[in-house]
């Protein structure tokens, strides 16, 4: 089950990984970016890597070294998804970080990843 609030620590470093936000962001970004119903994008996610309990720092690092845009398409198109023609990043990144931020507002997200 994803959740919010779950804080991590370990020798330097502490963060708060917001997966329920994180998961939510991901299925609205294959939504608008992919144009899938948030029905099929759920299905997507819950059986993708993304919904696995996570349990230390670098487990979070993992989720938070790409752009929530990568596991957009890694859950629609798979692994290699660039190697099909799809964009790796953004290719209007304003653009971008403008839809993420708009998702994340109208669905009242929290930052997927706290790092202190």
């Amino acid at each position: 089950m994803v959740r919010g609030g779950i804080v991590l620590k370990d020798m330097d470093t502490r963060v708060t990984f917001n997966q329920y936000s994180f998961c939510e962001l991901v299925k609205h970004l294959m939504v608008e970016l992919v144009g899938i119903s948030y029905e099929e994008a759920s299905k997507r996610v819950e059986l993708s890597p993304l919904t696995a309990p996570v349990t230390n720092v670098m487990e979070a690092a993992v989720f938070s070294h790409e752009l929530p845009y990568y596991w957009a398409m890694f859950c629609y198109y798979g692994n290699g998804y660039w190697l099909k023609g799809i964009p790796a990043q953004p290719e209007d990144m304003d653009a971008y970080e403008a839809l993420e931020k708009r998702i994340m507002e109208k669905y009242d997200l929290k930052e997927p990843f706290e790092w202190d």
